[in-house]
């Protein structure tokens, strides 16, 4: 395994859950040698990506901080996307998310909460997820190769959100399959008792899905307007997708003219 791919792994274990990790804990969870740990930690605090507290324990630093802030300065998707959430809960009440997959997770990188007394808070922006374990997620683990994502499903055991019971694999990718035919991921209940969700995909240039987009809602008014929300989860993404485009295309571009061809 080379340094690199140590480092990334290491990193992962940083989340808004535990955001503080000592020597022994690292190498516990990464199986490897307290040496190999306390090195690693050592390189990352050196360029910033992390910092040491008291007591041999470690925190993200601020050289990751402005790496979120370059990222999403340059990145379109948010500016593109938040508009239209906006509008979204103006016009429907309910709560409205934007996910990115990152190394087999769903990371959601903005919401809009609904206006309504009883919205739906929905997940933390910043957070990750297991992507099987949300509407979003699945959305997303649906777009990419099914014969490689099947693998890496397979490859270690799966829990549910809630039941915390393993996951029917068979069945789990029986549901991707659903998804990639309608474009469309649905949770019941299954993530968050009582709170119904859909998901789809915000498309990049290439029809490429680059970001899943939900709407979650007390389960039974979920039930209730499950139809008008279908309706409006996909036409927000439409929009979405056509304001990335728009963003992303270079200074003076102009849609090429097309040449009419008479008929007959």
């Amino acid at each position: 395994m080379s340094t690199l791919t140590k480092a990334g792994q290491l990193l992962d274990l940083f989340t808004v859950a535990a955001p503080v990790w000592g020597v022994s804990e690292v190498a516990v969870s990464l199986g490897i040698p307290r040496s190999t740990a306390h090195s690693l930690l050592t390189g990352l605090t050196e360029i910033g990506l992390l910092q040491a507290r008291r007591r041999g324990r470690y925190e993200l630093g601020w050289r990751a901080f402005e790496l979120g802030e370059v990222h999403r300065s340059s990145s379109a998707l948010i500016p593109a996307a938040h508009p239209v959430m906006e509008d979204f809960v103006r016009r429907l009440g309910e709560t409205v998310c934007l996910g990115v997959f990152l190394r087999g997770c769903v990371l959601f990188i903005d919401k809009v909460v609904g206006d309504d007394p009883l919205s739906v808070l929905g997940p933390r922006v910043g957070a990750r997820y297991e992507a099987h374990g949300f509407a979003s997620g699945r959305l997303l683990l649906a777009d990419r190769p099914s014969v490689a994502t099947e693998r890496q499903l397979r490859a270690r055991p799966l829990r549910g959100p809630i039941t915390r019971l393993p996951v029917d694999i068979d069945a789990l990718v029986r549901r991707l399959g659903d998804i990639r035919r309608t474009g469309l991921s649905f949770d019941h209940g299954e993530t968050v008792q009582d709170v119904g969700c859909v998901a789809t995909g915000v498309r990049g240039p290439h029809g490429e899905v680059v970001a899943s987009l939900s709407i979650s809602a007390p389960l039974r008014r979920f039930t209730r307007r499950e139809y008008q929300l279908v309706v409006a989860v996909r036409g927000a993404a439409a929009q979405v997708t056509e304001r990335l485009r728009a963003l992303e295309r270079p200074a003076g571009w102009r849609a090429p003219a097309v040449a009419c061809v008479p008929s007959g």
